[in-house]
């Protein structure tokens, strides 16, 4: 008889809880996203503003650096979100399996084993 009547709380504070924390973790990875655009747009424009006074302080190497600077990389956005996307089905949610990761450190590792 407990059971059936704390069962829709339990279910309903379960809910509320998973989604709160979702929003937050899509509002962090969007406050992330957002400085390392902002941070991009400042050193594009502030390389465009010092091409466009014909300083001849710039070197090609500079202006390189600069612009792999403000490149976005996946691997290095993923990195540094500390979160890789995976497919993850419901049964392997519920019986606990892990989807198998298989990067290249892990076949380096498995190699190294073997010798």
């Amino acid at each position: 008889m407990a059971v059936s009547t704390y069962l829709p709380h339990v279910l309903y504070s379960t809910i509320l809880t998973s989604v709160s924390i979702h929003l937050l973790w899509r509002r962090k990875a969007f406050e992330d996203d957002r400085a390392r655009y902002n941070a991009q747009i400042t050193i594009l424009e502030d390389l465009a503003h010092r091409l466009r006074s014909g300083s001849s302080d710039i070197t090609n190497e500079e202006v390189d650096g600069l612009r792999k600077l403000a490149r976005v990389h996946r691997d290095t956005r993923e990195a540094a979100g500390g979160v890789q996307e995976h497919s993850v089905s419901w049964k392997d949610v519920f019986w606990g399996t892990k989807p198998q990761d298989h990067s290249k450190a892990d076949e380096l590792e498995q190699i190294d084993l073997e010798q």
